[in-house]
């Protein structure tokens, strides 16, 4: 008994992660697309934060990219664990 209250507790929290990091997937060309108004397509500055000077410069359509990508694979991979754990959670419900 004291189990299947458990269950249900996780598989409230496994379907809640996996509707969030679908979301999170969705936001993902949004954040590229921001990035990109923001900064422009050509380079962008990366200061100290102490002096204010200039660093280096970076591309920022590669800056965009990157940080989208990873962004957008990280919710992708939360999204499939969390839909595999969903199944895993449903197939021991069904078969208790």
């Amino acid at each position: 008994m004291e189990q299947s209250g458990y269950s249900d507790v996780a598989y409230f929290i496994a379907t809640m992660t996996k509707f969030v990091s679908a979301m999170f997937m969705a936001i993902a060309p949004v954040i590229l697309l921001t990035i990109l108004y923001q900064g422009g397509l050509g380079t962008v500055p990366v200061y100290d934060g102490n002096t204010r000077k200039v660093l280096f410069y970076v591309n920022n359509v590669v800056a965009a990219l990157a940080f989208s990508g990873v962004w957008f694979s990280f919710s992708a991979l939360v999204f499939r664990y969390s839909k595999k754990i969903v199944a895993r959670l449903n197939k021991k419900r069904d078969a208790a």
